[in-house]
């Protein structure tokens, strides 16, 4: 009997620990209420107040009249709407303001602003800003601004400016904006549909109709005119004004292209193609040898520029590197030229041009040849040879002529 009282006491000292822990929420929401109503400023159809609290609208400080409110400072427990904020705003779930913000938002899903804002913003999902934002976004998966944006976007998946935008752009995934000035960096994807002045970076591929900047992409980078740097393993132009694309292979429209033939005392004969632009292109390779002891055929990969680019008169310097394949479809042992080439090329016809002019060969090799001895014979001739470990080293200096056909 004593245990049964003893437990009922404890229940009921409990029940009403918990009524007067009730009561006590109550007067001070109540005293909330009352303060917000008294210190309200009435603007026109909007009043501002210093402080509100809410659950979500309309339960809270701020009541039906949420709509018409400005608040300095808010907190949204779990959702809250009010015409604007002038301050700072903390939402479990969201904030949504009709009008306007300048402050500081956080939330743990959206900040959602239909008017302009400025200041930072703070999202576990998504920021959402439906006019113009000069402003310090971050969030989990997406920023989104409608119009004209200055500032910077980070998020983990997607930044998207529908307007144009002075800004930094930082996403895991992908940034878009119909125009940039500033920078663009993504893991996968950069698009900006009209003008870029400033900087595309990302690990997969930039797209730009018009870039006065640079582009730097792991894989693609494509845009109608250039005047800057393209940097990357694709680069695609359609006209390069200024501007200079380097990569693995660059494509410009209007850029450099020729056909090359031509004989040397290595390779006896020898076809290459070059594309890109004058200042810097790629070139694509192959050649045979001939005449020798066996038969020799390579490919190789290079890159060059023109030190002198008029109408009638040409030089190019270029780096060539070939794989050196002895008497089979592909020697699996490295059997490589390397070649640097200084041609001069002349002559009215713009079209085709004859050229001629000093190599200089080295040979690294790994393989074995036909009498047991590290090294190939490709070399007709060698002027020095060295051996390091498993690897043979000649050194020659030779010559190149043939025809160019642009």
């Amino acid at each position: 009997m004593v245990v049964f009282a003893t437990s009922l006491f404890k229940k009921c000292l409990y029940l009403q620990t918990n009524i007067q822990n009730m009561k006590t929420i109550t007067l001070i929401f109540s005293l909330l209420v009352v303060t917000s109503q008294i210190w309200s400023q009435d603007t026109g159809n909007t009043r501002t107040v210093p402080f509100q609290i809410t659950l979500v609208t309309p339960l809270g400080t701020n009541g039906t009249y949420a709509e018409n409110t400005i608040n300095k400072v808010s907190i949204n427990i779990l959702a809250g709407y009010a015409s604007g904020l002038e301050g700072v705003e903390f939402g479990g779930l969201a904030n949504i303001n009709r009008d306007f913000v300048n402050g500081a938002q956080f939330a743990g899903i959206s900040n959602i602003t239909n008017g302009d804002a400025k200041g930072v913003q703070f999202a576990g999902i998504a920021n959402l800003n439906g006019g113009n934002a000069s402003i310090a976004q971050f969030s989990g998966i997406g920023n989104v601004n409608i119009g004209t944006t200055s500032g910077f976007q980070g998020a983990g998946i997607l930044n998207y400016t529908m307007g144009f935008s002075t800004i930094v752009q930082a996403a895991g995934i992908g940034n878009y904006a119909e125009e940039l000035k500033g920078v663009q960096i993504g893991s996968v994807l950069n698009l900006t549909s009209e003008n870029l002045e400033g900087a595309q970076i990302c690990g997969v591929a930039n797209i730009a109709e018009y870039v006065e900047g640079i582009q730097i992409a792991g894989v693609l980078n494509v845009a109608r005119n250039v005047n800057g740097l393209q940097l990357g393993v694709i680069n695609i132009a359609d006209t390069v004004k200024s501007g200079i694309p380097i990569g693995v292979i660059s494509i410009v429209r209007d850029g450099f292209r020729e056909f090359e033939i031509g004989f040397s005392e290595g390779l006896n004969a020898y076809a290459a193609f070059k594309i890109g632009v004058s200042k810097f292109y790629n070139i694509f390779t192959v050649g045979t040898q001939f005449l020798s002891d066996r038969f020799r055929w390579g490919v190789g990969y290079g890159i060059g520029t023109h030190l002198t680019d008029r109408d009638d008169f040409k030089i190019n310097l270029e780096g060539i590197s070939y794989q050196i394949n002895e008497g089979s479809s592909w020697t699996n042992a490295y059997n490589g030229l390397q070649q640097i080439k200084l041609t001069f090329a002349g002559g009215k016809n713009k079209h085709a041009r004859f050229f001629g002019g000093p190599t200089f060969n080295m040979m690294v090799s790994d393989y074995i040849n036909s009498n047991g001895k590290t090294g190939s014979n490709f070399p007709p001739y060698y002027f020095f040879s060295n051996t390091y470990g498993n690897t043979r080293l000649k050194y020659w200096i030779g010559f190149t002529a043939g025809i160019k056909i642009q």
